[in-house]
Protein backbone atom coordinates (compact mmCIF):
# COMPACT_ATOMS: atom_id res chain seq x y z
CA UNK A 1 0.00 0.00 0.00
CA UNK A 2 1.12 3.53 -0.64
CA UNK A 3 -0.30 6.63 0.59
CA UNK A 4 1.97 8.51 -1.12
CA UNK A 5 5.17 9.45 -2.96
CA UNK A 6 6.95 9.58 0.27
CA UNK A 7 5.64 6.79 1.84
CA UNK A 8 5.48 2.74 1.38
CA UNK A 9 4.29 0.44 3.87
CA UNK A 10 4.14 -2.89 3.41
CA UNK A 11 3.31 -5.58 5.56
CA UNK A 12 6.38 -7.17 6.78
CA UNK A 13 7.84 -10.76 7.54
CA UNK A 14 11.47 -10.87 7.49
CA UNK A 15 13.87 -7.36 8.24
CA UNK A 16 17.61 -7.48 7.43
CA UNK A 17 19.72 -6.68 9.93
CA UNK A 18 22.15 -3.91 9.74
CA UNK A 19 25.75 -4.90 9.14
CA UNK A 20 27.58 -4.35 11.98
CA UNK A 21 30.86 -1.41 11.94
CA UNK A 22 29.34 -0.42 8.58
CA UNK A 23 30.05 3.15 8.26
CA UNK A 24 27.71 6.25 7.76
CA UNK A 25 24.53 7.93 10.37
CA UNK A 26 25.15 6.44 13.56
CA UNK A 27 21.23 6.36 15.18
CA UNK A 28 21.27 4.87 18.20
CA UNK A 29 18.91 2.83 20.23
CA UNK A 30 16.67 2.46 17.49
CA UNK A 31 14.75 -0.66 18.83
CA UNK A 32 14.11 1.05 21.48
CA UNK A 33 16.11 -1.71 24.23
CA UNK A 34 18.20 -0.07 25.78
CA UNK A 35 15.91 0.89 28.75
CA UNK A 36 13.20 -1.15 30.77
CA UNK A 37 9.92 0.70 32.32
CA UNK A 38 8.32 -0.81 35.43
CA UNK A 39 5.68 1.56 36.39
CA UNK A 40 2.34 1.75 34.58
CA UNK A 41 1.31 2.47 31.57
CA UNK A 42 5.22 2.52 30.66
CA UNK A 43 5.44 6.47 30.06
CA UNK A 44 9.77 7.47 30.11
CA UNK A 45 11.04 10.59 31.22
CA UNK A 46 13.92 9.95 28.72
CA UNK A 47 14.75 7.14 26.19
CA UNK A 48 18.26 6.17 25.54
CA UNK A 49 19.53 8.21 22.55
CA UNK A 50 16.75 9.98 22.05
CA UNK A 51 14.29 13.47 22.97
CA UNK A 52 10.62 13.71 23.01
CA UNK A 53 7.43 15.74 24.19
CA UNK A 54 4.29 14.98 25.32
CA UNK A 55 3.31 11.34 26.09
CA UNK A 56 5.96 8.93 24.97
CA UNK A 57 7.20 5.71 26.03
CA UNK A 58 7.84 2.02 26.53
CA UNK A 59 5.44 -0.96 26.19
CA UNK A 60 5.65 -3.12 27.34
CA UNK A 61 6.69 -2.37 31.16
CA UNK A 62 7.75 -4.86 33.23
CA UNK A 63 7.01 -5.82 36.56
CA UNK A 64 11.27 -6.89 37.19
CA UNK A 65 12.71 -5.82 33.92
CA UNK A 66 15.36 -8.10 34.54
CA UNK A 67 13.44 -11.04 33.88
CA UNK A 68 11.50 -11.88 30.77
CA UNK A 69 8.13 -12.82 32.82
CA UNK A 70 5.74 -10.11 33.69
CA UNK A 71 5.26 -7.89 30.38
CA UNK A 72 2.60 -5.17 30.98
CA UNK A 73 1.46 -4.25 27.57
CA UNK A 74 -1.88 -1.17 28.11
CA UNK A 75 -0.80 0.69 24.74
CA UNK A 76 0.78 -2.48 22.52
CA UNK A 77 -2.26 -4.53 22.24
CA UNK A 78 -2.41 -5.99 19.28
CA UNK A 79 0.42 -7.72 16.92
CA UNK A 80 4.32 -9.11 16.82
CA UNK A 81 6.82 -6.75 18.19
CA UNK A 82 9.42 -6.66 15.16
CA UNK A 83 12.38 -6.72 17.20
CA UNK A 84 13.46 -7.51 20.51
CA UNK A 85 11.09 -7.01 23.59
CA UNK A 86 9.73 -3.80 23.62
CA UNK A 87 8.49 -0.42 20.61
CA UNK A 88 8.32 3.36 21.63
CA UNK A 89 4.63 5.06 21.94
CA UNK A 90 3.48 7.82 21.54
CA UNK A 91 -0.31 8.96 22.66
CA UNK A 92 -2.04 12.20 21.13
CA UNK A 93 0.29 14.93 19.57
CA UNK A 94 3.93 14.41 20.42
CA UNK A 95 7.10 14.23 19.44
CA UNK A 96 10.18 11.50 19.10
CA UNK A 97 13.02 12.73 17.57
CA UNK A 98 16.88 12.19 17.16
CA UNK A 99 19.82 14.09 16.09
CA UNK A 100 21.76 11.72 14.30
CA UNK A 101 25.73 12.48 13.22
CA UNK A 102 27.50 10.64 10.12
CA UNK A 103 25.63 11.77 6.88
CA UNK A 104 27.97 13.05 4.01
CA UNK A 105 27.03 15.70 1.45
CA UNK A 106 25.16 14.76 -1.59
CA UNK A 107 24.88 10.73 -0.39
CA UNK A 108 21.18 9.41 -0.12
CA UNK A 109 19.95 7.66 2.62
CA UNK A 110 16.51 5.89 3.50
CA UNK A 111 15.10 5.62 7.01
CA UNK A 112 12.88 1.99 7.55
CA UNK A 113 11.00 1.64 10.45
CA UNK A 114 7.94 -0.60 11.90
CA UNK A 115 4.39 0.42 12.96
CA UNK A 116 1.54 -0.10 14.60
CA UNK A 117 -1.59 1.42 16.61
CA UNK A 118 -3.16 0.63 19.98
CA UNK A 119 -6.67 -0.28 19.43
CA UNK A 120 -9.31 2.55 20.02
CA UNK A 121 -12.96 1.82 21.62
CA UNK A 122 -14.41 4.08 18.84
CA UNK A 123 -14.12 3.01 15.42
CA UNK A 124 -12.06 4.67 12.69
CA UNK A 125 -10.49 7.11 15.17
CA UNK A 126 -6.31 6.49 14.71
CA UNK A 127 -3.27 7.91 15.03
CA UNK A 128 -1.68 10.34 12.52
CA UNK A 129 2.18 10.48 11.87
CA UNK A 130 4.83 12.03 9.91
CA UNK A 131 8.36 11.46 9.64
CA UNK A 132 10.84 14.79 8.76
CA UNK A 133 14.53 13.85 8.45
CA UNK A 134 16.50 17.43 8.39
CA UNK A 135 13.64 19.04 8.21
CA UNK A 136 12.21 16.95 5.29
CA UNK A 137 9.13 14.93 5.11
CA UNK A 138 10.20 11.93 4.12
CA UNK A 139 7.39 10.00 5.30
CA UNK A 140 4.23 11.77 4.30
CA UNK A 141 1.17 12.64 7.34
CA UNK A 142 -0.88 9.12 7.71
CA UNK A 143 -3.36 7.04 9.78
CA UNK A 144 -2.00 4.20 11.33
CA UNK A 145 -4.80 1.13 12.17
CA UNK A 146 -4.09 -1.69 14.01
CA UNK A 147 -2.16 -4.84 12.54
CA UNK A 148 -5.10 -7.19 14.22
CA UNK A 149 -7.40 -7.85 17.14
CA UNK A 150 -7.57 -6.79 21.08
CA UNK A 151 -4.71 -8.99 22.12
CA UNK A 152 -4.40 -11.06 19.67
CA UNK A 153 0.01 -11.00 18.83
CA UNK A 154 0.28 -12.96 15.69
CA UNK A 155 0.89 -10.66 12.59
CA UNK A 156 3.46 -8.42 12.36
CA UNK A 157 3.44 -4.57 12.69
CA UNK A 158 3.52 -2.96 8.78
CA UNK A 159 6.81 -1.88 7.58
CA UNK A 160 7.48 1.63 6.33
CA UNK A 161 10.43 2.70 3.96
CA UNK A 162 10.90 6.27 3.69
CA UNK A 163 11.42 8.63 0.41
CA UNK A 164 14.87 8.91 -0.18
CA UNK A 165 17.16 12.09 1.52
CA UNK A 166 19.81 13.43 0.06
CA UNK A 167 22.26 15.21 2.42
CA UNK A 168 22.65 18.62 1.37
CA UNK A 169 25.50 18.49 3.94
CA UNK A 170 28.07 16.58 5.69
CA UNK A 171 27.06 16.72 9.55
CA UNK A 172 24.56 15.73 11.69
CA UNK A 173 20.83 16.11 10.85
CA UNK A 174 17.96 15.61 13.16
CA UNK A 175 15.29 12.79 12.67
CA UNK A 176 11.48 13.76 13.67
CA UNK A 177 8.48 11.37 14.23
CA UNK A 178 5.61 13.72 14.90
CA UNK A 179 1.92 12.41 15.93
CA UNK A 180 -1.03 14.72 14.34
CA UNK A 181 -3.81 13.35 16.12
CA UNK A 182 -4.64 14.38 19.93
CA UNK A 183 -8.11 12.32 20.45
CA UNK A 184 -6.85 9.72 23.07
CA UNK A 185 -5.16 7.45 19.83
CA UNK A 186 -1.56 6.23 20.31
CA UNK A 187 1.20 4.85 17.79
CA UNK A 188 3.83 1.89 18.28
CA UNK A 189 7.26 2.21 16.61
CA UNK A 190 10.25 0.00 15.98
CA UNK A 191 13.32 -0.61 14.97
CA UNK A 192 14.26 2.31 13.13
CA UNK A 193 17.56 2.06 10.83
CA UNK A 194 19.09 4.49 8.14
CA UNK A 195 20.98 3.27 5.62
CA UNK A 196 22.83 4.88 2.59
CA UNK A 197 21.22 4.11 -0.69
CA UNK A 198 24.21 4.03 -3.28
CA UNK A 199 23.94 5.92 -6.93
CA UNK A 200 21.56 3.71 -9.71
CA UNK A 201 19.90 2.15 -6.33
CA UNK A 202 16.08 2.32 -6.53
CA UNK A 203 14.72 3.56 -3.16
Amino acid sequence: MRFSSATAILPAILHAADAPGSPGPALVNGSFEADRLDTHPGYARSISGWTHTGNVGLNPWWLDPKAPAGPQRPFADNGRIPHGRQVALLQNICTLSQSIPGFEKGKRYQVTYFENARHNRQPGRHPRITLLLGGETIVSPHAIEPVEGYEVFTLPYNFVESALFTAPASGAFDLVFRTLEGDRVTALIDDVRIAEVAPGQPG
